[in-house]
């Protein structure tokens, strides 16, 4: 005969995906409580009253079935529905506490748990580079940034993207993804605020993207964004990493004196283990002029250098010769379908761009491609002649 003892126990424990108590934060506009996350696609929740409530009080140890009374069971089994909430104490995504936001912006601190748990739930690594973590490492003054960048291994980027797509980003494929020209993939949702930047290694670092991102990885350090634990480069590698995003070549130009004094100023703030940390990236080449400016006393040699794959490409000042130089990165097998994507794009990628909206739009911004690929030929023999 089976006791009362014996009969499996039930306990509801709140899960999600990123979670945010919001009483005291102006987007709780004085009625939403809490932002959760689900832990399946669909959009944050704003929690309130009676629910806000019995949600709070199912993190940390849960409760019992026992302890719910029928009309919070009904209310139990609905968030369950939601993915909210679940009867598994040992659910990978269980929330143990709820904090107020840290970042200016409270829907972009979701959207950084939101990457960290979907990349958790795929088995992919990933590291979060640049934004609010240089402010709160003291690198920089600027608090907010407008998008998310994160890092993952060069094999995983599509996986991860496709991953993304279930929630409602639109990656923004082109000709170049998957090739050494282009170092990140953009993720855009306009529901969620901000557009993403997947990163599968960065420009003016000369090494091989797999080794970037394990030094990136193993120089890291936790940091927790809406409950959930977040990997962020060290302060000293952090610094490297910005000072190389102002310093790398734009449409034909290298770094002005603004972008220089602003990546030595970086540099400064991120002390003197820069200097080996930039050994380390293989950027010497490219941050040998801000490092000279920060540490005008020390010992830098910049001699010998390897200059980055994608320096030739940046430094072209027309469109024709950006092409050029790009696809010379490419293996000869794939030449020819890079260049066929670039005069006419996939429907795919076009629908992750800025300019399409529609089917019609589409084949506007294919055609208009294609005649302006065929004028820069055009215009390019005339030249020659």
């Amino acid at each position: 005969m089976t006791s009362a003892s014996d009969t499996p126990r039930t306990l509801w424990v709140a899960v999600s995906y990123g979670s945010l108590d919001v009483r005291d934060h102006p987007i709780g506009a004085g009625s939403h409580e809490v932002i959760v996350v689900p832990v399946h696609p669909g959009s944050p929740l704003f929690l309130y009253g009676e629910g806000a409530d019995l949600w709070r009080r199912l993190v940390g140890d849960g409760l019992d079935d026992a302890e719910l009374s029928e009309h919070e069971r009904d209310i139990a089994e609905e968030m369950e529905e939601m993915g909210i909430v679940a009867r598994d104490p040992a659910h990978a995504a269980r929330v143990d506490e709820i904090r107020p936001p840290w970042l200016t912006s409270p829907m972009h601190e979701l959207v950084y748990a939101l990457l960290s748990s979907v990349a958790a739930a795929e088995g992919i690594d990933i590291v979060f580079i640049k934004g609010p973590t240089l402010h709160a490492q003291g690198l920089r003054d600027r608090a907010h940034s407008g998008d998310v960048d994160c890092w993952v291994p060069v094999a995983d980027e599509r996986r991860f993207a496709i991953a993304m797509q279930r929630w409602g980003w639109t990656p923004a494929f082109s000709a170049f993804t998957g090739t050494r020209v282009l170092h990140s993939l953009t993720l855009r949702a306009s529901e969620w605020g901000s557009a993403v930047d997947v990163h599968t290694w960065f420009p003016g670092m000369a090494m091989e993207p797999d080794d970037a991102f394990s030094l990136v990885q193993v120089r890291s350090e936790l940091r927790e964004f809406a409950g959930r634990p977040v990997r962020t480069p060290i302060p000293a590698l952090h610094a490297v990493v910005s000072a190389l995003h102002d310093v790398r070549p734009l449409q034909g130009r290298g770094p002005g004196t603004e972008q220089l004094a602003r990546a030595a100023e970086t540099l400064r703030r991120g002390g003197t283990a820069v200097m080996e940390l930039a050994h380390e990236a293989h950027a010497g080449y490219a941050l040998a002029d801000p490092l000279r400016l920060a540490y005008p006393d020390a010992e830098f040699d910049a001699e010998g250098a390897t200059v980055p794959i994608d320096w030739a490409w940046r430094l072209q000042d027309t469109t024709l010769g950006s092409y050029k130089e790009a696809i010379k990165l490419i293996p000869l097998r794939d030449r020819p379908r890079v260049i066929f994507r670039i005069l006419w794009p996939t429907a795919e990628s076009l629908r992750g761009g800025p300019t399409a909206d529609g089917v019609a739009s589409i084949g506007r911004t294919r055609f208009r491609r294609a005649v302006q690929g065929w004028h820069l030929l055009r215009g390019r023999k005339r030249a020659r002649r």
